[in-house]
């Protein structure tokens, strides 16, 4: 195992060697985004003229979604890679293991996002700007995020640090909890934004995302709950269920209030956060970061830092 992980970043460290061997050189002019965030993150550094492509996921900036498409998050077109002359694709580590091998052979350059942390996000930031011949901007925007997390962490710094349970996915058409998705202790982003929120993730052991019952629920018995839904737009209903009643505020809360033994329910404490901005770690962290603190710490931030939820 401690061989693979030494091949793996040496393989990710020479593919940036190469791409920003081949980036001084000539910085790319037709990229194709196959991440919502990477497609974020280039609007964002002000490439949006050499998007050649993007996904059918990417709606951030509004003017993402008129660029043209190369598939869906995972369901990629390689023919229509090729007809695009893409010169640089933006993936995702859901992509490493069969698609990049696939790019690999047809000679098309891309870079890995990886999204575990703060500073990952961070460094892809800056890396894409060095990639793409606009460090300089990409060095200004990751300093605006930190001085952001920076000033959020001042504020917060003194308040006690509640249990939170923060869900990232369940089946919404039930008025209970059957089964549902939470933040791990450790692997994922979600942990690092709870604590940079004033809270501290109440599940203390599993993997990145751990599946749990409403008996987990119970068990944890969490001062907080965080429950992402995502964005009515990208719900696929099964049949014969309404997304307008699944998505209305009273059946989400349906679920929780069901659990009243447990402390988050009873303090009324159980907050439903819309928005698939929750779902992207990217530029807009400090925004997440935000959302999550309003919830945690009510009161503890003034109006002026409302997070711009969409």
């Amino acid at each position: 195992m401690f061989l693979t992980r030494v091949r793996r970043h040496f393989c990710v460290a020479l593919s940036l060697l190469l791409l920003f061997a081949a980036a001084a050189a000539a910085a790319p002019a037709r990229i194709v985004s196959l991440s919502p965030v990477g497609t974020e993150i280039l609007f964002d550094l002000g490439l949006e003229d050499r998007i050649a492509g993007v996904t059918e996921f990417c709606d951030y900036p509004p003017e993402a979604k008129l660029k043209p498409k190369a598939g869906g998050f995972t369901e990629v077109n390689l023919e229509s890679l090729v007809v695009m002359s893409a010169d640089l694709l933006v993936l995702q580590d859901l992509h490493r293991q069969e698609l990049a091998p696939k790019l690999e052979a047809l000679g098309i350059p891309y870079y890995i996002l990886s999204q575990e942390s703060t500073e990952d996000i961070c460094r892809g930031i800056l890396e894409l700007g060095e990639l793409c011949g606009v460090q300089d901007r990409a060095e200004a925007r990751v300093a605006e995020i930190r001085s952001r997390l920076d000033a959020l962490a001042s504020r917060l710094k003194d308040l006690p640090r509640p249990r939170v349970l923060l869900s990232v996915s369940r089946e919404l058409t039930l008025d209970y909890l059957e089964t549902l998705y939470v933040a791990g202790p450790s692997g994922n982003f979600y942990n690092e934004l709870i604590r940079m929120a004033g809270g501290v993730n109440a599940v203390e052991e599993g993997p990145s995302y751990v599946k749990i019952s409403q008996e987990g629920v119970l068990k944890i018995d969490p001062e907080v709950i965080l429950d992402l839904v995502g964005d009515q737009s990208y719900y696929h209903a099964p049949d014969a269920a309404d997304p307008d009643r699944v998505f209305s505020s009273e059946h989400l809360m349906a679920p929780w209030l069901r659990l009243s033994d447990v402390r988050a329910v009873r303090e009324g404490r159980v907050h439903i956060l819309r928005g698939t901005f929750l779902l992207r770690p990217g530029p807009r962290i400090p925004q997440i970061v935000e959302a999550f603190a309003r919830c945690i710490h009510p009161g503890a931030l003034s109006d002026d830092q409302a997070p711009a939820a969409r």
